[in-house]
């Protein structure tokens, strides 16, 4: 899947340093991420209330939008926090998938293991007569462990074993 670039420079060249500090405290906390084009928006609760922001980052220097008071003077917190979202976790702007068969590059397999949940792969492995039980021992964890972090994963919590109990679910359909 390939989205535009966005790079912390771009934003380190319109925003303070206090704000871009400030915005770390709000990356990976918008709803409603999209991207359009090279049209990037999100909302996010902040601290008096719901805000709107967009960017467009396909200009020099970067134009953006945001509800709150102090877009009206200076690139905002929000606005730098959503550029941030999007540089560490694009996939959550993404509204496809990519196809398994697509991936070429780390990237991709990156963008793959984070838009594709846990069950999904060990129902498909269940369809390859490899069990839940399997996986769970393959992995040295509990059923029930692997059961949380299926759970976990489900609801958007993640669990610093989810991401390589998906890359070992996924090394595992490949040699099937």
């Amino acid at each position: 899947m390939q989205l535009p670039k966005l790079s912390e420079e771009q934003l380190k060249n319109i925003s303070t340093p206090i704000n871009l500090q400030r915005a770390e405290n709000y990356v990976g906390k918008f709803v409603d991420c999209s991207i359009e084009g090279n049209v990037l928006k999100g909302t996010i609760k902040g601290n008096h209330g719901s805000y709107t922001s967009e960017l467009v980052i396909d200009t020099d220097p970067i134009e953006f939008k945001c509800d709150c008071e102090n877009a009206k003077e200076v690139f905002c917190k929000h606005a730098a926090a959503l550029g941030l979202t999007y540089i560490y976790t694009p996939w959550v702007f993404a509204s496809e998938k990519i196809e398994r068969s697509k991936i070429n590059s780390f990237e991709d397999i990156k963008f793959y293991i984070k838009t594709t949940t846990l069950k999904e792969l060990i129902e498909e492995l269940r369809g390859k007569s490899i069990g839940s039980a399997q996986i769970a021992e393959l992995n040295g964890i509990s059923l029930q462990q692997l059961s949380a972090i299926v759970k976990d994963d489900l609801s958007g919590k993640h669990h610093t074993l989810t991401d390589p109990l998906k890359l070992a679910c996924l090394y595992l359909l490949e040699k099937q």
